[in-house]
């Protein structure tokens, strides 16, 4: 997509979320994420934006300016910036970054309790999992990925957990079993065999598949096959896709190969699904 704003390179992405009245009551609520290339022309320059904002230096050099103090992000730094105070960032050529806005209840005091304690630039061991998590969000709609307002909720509570626990805490976050599944949702559209979920969290994949059920009561293929059916069935219930097109994002071979297993588990076709969810005919 075109961006308007000078110095963000083409091959950048970047995703607005709406979240519903509901969600802004409720939760914290993601409201645009993104993935963005840039060069030296690269800078916003505000006195006021609503929301809370989290980005990732994956490379180059970030120049911030924030409560009168001018700092230099650098490659592995999260910055965390209130943007209800004014705010200046600007790009070094060859800068990437991820960035998530958000806001929602009581954000903006936690937000303002962690810049208390740690500033604007945040060198912490646990970053590349805040890193990771921003760009799992950014994978997840670049695919077309459709979540409750809870599934959104939860990436902006693990990310703020991350940014409030002490790294000799916050290295352990994650489990074996955490780690793979975190995984499979962000591969849930490609073929995911056990050996290499069991790679992931570390383990033999006789030890894993045990962990795995007993921590989650699914065996690890029957949990790939449900995180595959919940987002066919969210995006057949929220979406006018088509069903041969969202069978292939979840990873089925074919359109009867989604019938098959969507019958077998819910007792209707996918078309059927979608009738009964958006009570018209598709």
């Amino acid at each position: 997509m075109p961006y308007t704003e000078v110095g963000i390179l083409s091959k950048s992405a970047s995703f607005p979320i709406t979240p519903s009245d509901l969600a802004k009551q409720l939760f914290f609520y993601p409201t645009w994420c993104g993935h963005y290339y840039c060069n030296e022309n690269y800078y916003i320059q505000r006195n006021y934006f609503p929301q809370l904002l989290i980005m990732f230096v994956r490379e180059g050099i970030f120049h911030i300016k924030y409560r009168n103090h001018s700092y230099d992000a650098i490659k592995g730094d999260v910055i965390l910036l209130d943007c209800h105070e004014p705010h200046y960032y600007g790009a070094a050529d060859g800068l990437e970054f991820l960035f998530l806005h958000f806001d929602g209840s009581n954000s903006h005091a936690i937000c303002q309790y962690i810049l208390e304690r740690s500033g604007p630039i945040i060198r912490q061991e646990s970053n590349v999992l805040i890193g990771q998590q921003i760009f799992d969000m950014v994978e997840f709609y670049k695919r077309g990925g459709i979540e409750t307002m809870v599934q959104s909720a939860s990436r902006v509570y693990h990310i703020l957990e991350l940014l409030m626990t002490p790294d000799r805490q916050s290295v352990s976050t994650e489990s074996p079993v955490e780690k793979a599944i975190r995984y499979i949702r962000s591969n849930v559209g490609k073929e995911i065999t056990l050996n290499e979920l069991a790679s992931v969290a570390n383990l033999s994949p006789y030890y894993f598949a045990h962990c795995f059920k007993e921590e989650t009561g699914f065996a690890p293929m029957e949990y790939v096959i449900n995180t595959r059916l919940e987002q066919v069935k969210n995006q057949l219930a929220r979406t006018k896709i088509p069903v041969a097109e969202i069978a292939y994002e979840a990873g089925y071979s074919s359109t009867s190969s989604l019938n098959n297993m969507f019958v077998k588990r819910t007792g209707m076709s996918p078309r059927e699904y979608r009738r009964t969810f958006q009570g018209k005919k598709s």
